[in-house]
């Protein structure tokens, strides 16, 4: 499923990106990886402040473009009233405000407790 999520970053400035897994995405930018954005590398990641999900590759690639043309103070808007997302592009979008960074940074649990 694709997702296009929105990173805060140590400036306050704001990040925007697309992945199919956007649990390994957030660890590429936080941590810096050779993987990761060349804008995240200069600017380290402070917060993930939300994600949204749809049904089509197509779909996030469309939300994500519209985001990025936006001017700062209407991302800010968009984080407060997320839903609105719809309206921005052809498509559903729907946020996934339960995702945090923390979440995304964590490891994930192996089976039957093996590492």
């Amino acid at each position: 499923m694709p997702y296009i999520y929105i990173l805060r970053c140590e400036d306050q400035s704001l990040y925007t990106g697309i992945a199919k897994d956007v649990r390994r995405r957030i660890r590429e930018h936080y941590y810096r990886k050779k993987t990761g954005a060349k804008y995240t590398k200069s600017h380290p990641v402070q917060a993930l402040e939300m994600v949204w999900e749809t049904d089509s590759w197509s779909d996030a690639g469309k939300l994500e473009y519209r985001i990025k043309r936006l001017k700062k103070e209407r991302k800010e808007e968009l984080l407060l009233h997320p839903e609105r997302a719809d309206q921005m592009a052809d498509g559903t979008y729907r946020p996934c405000p339960e995702m945090t960074l923390s979440m995304c940074l964590a490891k994930e649990e192996v089976a039957d407790g093996q590492a």
